[in-house]
């Protein structure tokens, strides 16, 4: 029979309900990969503990922290706050889902076959994932966001969360070694409501930004700023099971498309978009929305 690496699972997570983050359909597509599920929730947000209390595993350990004492600018405070729930994990594997990333469960053999390929090659420090990222509602996909991201990592003490959290780097500050997992992560970050997502946004950019910058930059602007889906592609393929109910009680409202055709390559702002990421425009900044 072969050898099953031991894997942890670990998320943060602040204002579940009033930015409706599908936190409790992110964990349970984490729970049957894992044997344990590590949570880092903001200690003044007694919506978001008493809905993952409501989770009833026996495998989730909740960790309240004072999300508000954390470093301040750069997103410090997100990578801060996952290395605080990686330091609880205590399997040799560690999946890190943010609680607006979903795992589908025709893709656990493939984790669970990548982990059985890699667990014991000291070369390889890490598994990446390709990203699916939902804009607007849940039958549009952008691919101007990221395309891979590392999310499972070996929990040995010598990496840790980088930047704003999207990611994994060295602790040595050596360049990480990855290989692909062959799985897919569903982020549905940008599947809200547009009043939601400008609320999303505000409370984001506050952890790069003063008060009076934040009111100054994305106070002002409509929520239908936040809920478009311009620059994203159709989509029809089958989500997660645990996200059926979600997508079935709807609530998005339908999503509308500016200019004559359903394409978004006869956009002008979509190439702009690409030559954004290309580094040929400048880029954008940090907690904007994008």
């Amino acid at each position: 029979m072969a050898h099953e690496p031991r894997v942890s699972g670990f998320s943060i997570v602040r204002g579940a309900r009033e930015l409706d983050y599908p936190a409790l359909e992110s964990l349970r597509s984490l729970l049957p990969l894992a044997e344990e599920v590590v949570v880092v929730a903001h200690c003044g947000d007694e919506e978001t503990l008493e809905m993952l209390r409501s989770l009833g595993d026996e495998r989730l350990l909740v960790v309240p922290v004072d999300w508000d004492e954390g470093p301040r600018g750069a997103g410090r405070t997100l990578a801060w706050l996952t290395n605080l729930a990686l330091a609880r994990c205590r399997h040799p594997w560690a999946l890190y889902l943010q609680a607006d990333e979903v795992i589908h469960e025709a893709d656990y053999d493939r984790i669970r076959r990548a982990l059985e390929r890699y667990d014991g090659a000291g070369a390889v420090d890490a598994l990446s994932f390709r990203f699916l990222h939902f804009e607007g509602s849940y039958g549009y996909v952008n691919p101007l966001r990221y395309r891979r991201q590392c999310r499972l990592v070996r929990n040995d003490g010598r990496f840790e969360s980088v930047r704003d959290a999207a990611g994994f780097g060295r602790a040595d500050g050596r360049r990480l070694r990855t290989r692909s997992s062959g799985a897919r992560i569903f982020h549905y970050g940008w599947a809200r409501r547009p009043d939601v997502l400008k609320a999303k946004t505000l409370a984001l950019a506050r952890l790069y930004h003063d008060e009076k910058s934040v009111a100054r930059r994305w106070g002002a602007l409509p929520a239908a700023r936040f809920g478009s889906a311009d620059l994203a592609f159709r989509w029809s393929g089958r989500h997660p099971a645990v996200m059926q109910t979600r997508i079935a009680l709807g609530g998005l409202g339908r999503v509308s498309r500016r200019g004559p055709l359903d394409s978004p390559l006869l956009r002008p702002r979509f190439y702009a978009m690409w030559l954004r990421k290309w580094g040929v425009l400048p880029r954008w900044t940090d907690a904007s929305p994008r």
